[in-house]
């Protein structure tokens, strides 16, 4: 069918450029905030919120929380 790619799929929407550098800039304000605490984001992190800049997901995806995200860190001591 028209507008589907080799797997039956439909094509990821495409986002305008200004609205790409909204999302970048919104992603890099929120990393300088988390660095400010002094955390950082994971791996899985910034290749979620790449998804989200790139426009592969809404903002209602990018802020839900994941199931790999939200498994606690071994104590060290």
């Amino acid at each position: 069918m028209a507008g589907e790619d080799k797997c039956g799929l439909q094509p990821h929407k495409t986002i305008s450029d200004a609205e790409r550098g909204r999302r970048q800039s919104a992603v890099n304000y929120a990393r300088a905030s988390v660095s400010l605490e002094g955390f950082s984001l994971s791996e899985a992190d910034e290749a979620h919120a790449q998804r989200f800049i790139d426009g592969q997901i809404s903002l209602q995806e990018f802020v839900q929380p994941r199931a790999d995200a939200l498994t606690i860190p071994k104590s060290s001591s």
